[in-house]
């Protein structure tokens, strides 16, 4: 009866195994096309996916205090941070998409647009109140925006900086007039109209990578997950979330 028993064991552990969930730890700014694709991308790794969703450097820190996680998906030098620091594999970092910062306000609401500096400076003087994330990898591209339009203290002066994909539900509860973010964070957002990207020559891409855990125990299954963000199908979800497919 015993060998029996062991028997059976052995032969379900594979079984067992497939149901281990890979973590993937995530940046929000490819929330939406990752919670789009969840069930493709499970199939395609054999196994169920446990996402941790955040800004790219709260999820950093977290892994520096030891989080586990299998794959990871930030920016590029926070990536190569992660490598030196021995907590990602070498070798296993790719590219996969960019992204640059849009403008959001609530549906209904009339503002001058943001397709030119004019237009934006008209649009965020308008507004009585502008949110943007205090941890979150556009902050830089926003306040190099103000500066440049010559209003830094004026929007300062009614800004609102806010945690881990907050900013875009503030403007649809009526909570906040504007927000900058990631274009992949605001354009379809319930109850916010996307007003556009920053106008050239003041926008500034922000470029995401991949990268497998040097302690994950299942490397097969997060190497899938990493062909999978090549494939024509997670492509084509990145450009109707608003990010651009980069090559490797």
């Amino acid at each position: 009866m015993r060998v029996l028993t062991v028997l059976v064991a052995v032969l379900m552990l594979p079984s067992a195994l497939a149901q281990t969930p890979l973590r993937v730890v995530s940046t929000n700014g490819v929330r939406g096309v990752l919670l789009e694709l969840e069930s493709e991308l499970e199939v395609a790794v054999g196994r169920p996916i446990e996402f941790e969703l955040s800004t790219a450097r709260t999820l950093t820190g977290r892994l520096r205090d030891g989080e586990p996680f299998d794959v990871a998906l930030l920016t590029p030098t926070l990536i190569d941070d992660l490598e030196a620091d021995g907590l990602v594999a070498a070798g296993t970092r790719r590219d996969f998409a960019r992204v640059g910062v849009g403008v959001g306000v609530a549906e209904g609401a009339s503002y001058a647009g943001v397709a030119t500096a004019d237009a934006l400076r008209a649009t965020l003087l308008s507004a009585g109140s502008v949110a943007y994330g205090a941890n979150g990898q556009s902050r830089q591209t926003n306040e190099a925006a103000f500066e440049a339009l010559g209003i830094a203290d004026a929007v300062r002066s009614k800004a609102r900086l806010t945690g881990p994909g907050e900013a875009p539900g503030l403007v649809a509860a009526g909570e906040i007039d504007l927000v900058l973010t990631l274009v992949s964070e605001v354009l379809h957002e319930p109850g916010v109209q996307f007003l556009g990207p920053l106008p050239a020559e003041l926008q500034a891409y922000i470029t995401f990578t991949a990268a497998i855990s040097a302690r994950s125990t299942q490397s097969q299954a997060a190497a899938a997950f990493l062909r999978q963000l090549g494939s024509a199908e997670f492509r084509g979800a990145l450009q109707r979330h608003g990010l651009e497919p980069v090559s490797p």
